[in-house]
């Protein structure tokens, strides 16, 4: 049965067994045998256009590529907001129809006096109509419209009737039962 690892080695280290019992052979054995090689660095292959260059076509290899106009993203980069199935072109139509749509709205709402008085409120508001006429996720509308209506109308007010009877109501109450 093997037994349980310890961390210690076991046994005669690797390689001991054919080294030099006594110092003479040792010195014997160092005396005679050439000194190892140092190990040499590995060169790094040379990589990309300029690796084999010289220093100064180097230099007119990057003033070049300076001087090269920049490219814009790439064709396919996606919109944040947009959805995938939308052109760019499409797109920015939707934008412009709830912005023209967001800005009847808000004109209705001025005329009815609910907008803030605070132009960035009102600016945010409008933001907001525009986000909840474009977003495609329910969860977006969903808190764009709460947030509307939370700035624009009233909560509703719980209606609580408390009716407060004076002694002289029971007592009449009283009275009248007794009556009977």
């Amino acid at each position: 049965m093997p037994t349980k690892p310890t961390g210690r080695p076991r046994g005669r280290p690797p390689g001991v067994k054919n080294k030099p019992k006594t110092i003479e052979e040792f010195v014997q054995v160092e005396l005679t045998a050439p000194p190892p090689k140092p190990p040499r660095a590995k060169k790094a292959a040379a990589r990309g256009p300029w690796a084999h260059m010289t220093p100064e076509e180097r230099k007119a290899y990057s003033q070049k590529l300076n001087a090269a106009p920049r490219k814009g993203p790439p064709p396919n980069t996606q919109t944040p907001g947009k959805p995938r199935d939308l052109t760019n072109a499409q797109w920015a139509e939707v934008q412009e129809i709830a912005r023209l749509d967001a800005k009847r709205i808000m004109q209705k709402m001025k005329d009815a006096g609910q907008v803030p008085d605070d132009p960035r409120a009102a600016e945010a508001l409008e933001k907001t109509v525009e986000t909840l006429r474009t977003a495609e996720s329910a969860k977006d509308k969903i808190a764009a419209a709460r947030l509307i209506l939370d700035f624009t109308k009233a909560k509703p007010a719980q209606k609580t009737e408390v009716t407060v009877r004076t002694a002289e109501d029971i007592l009449d109450e009283m009275a009248e039962d007794d009556d009977r």
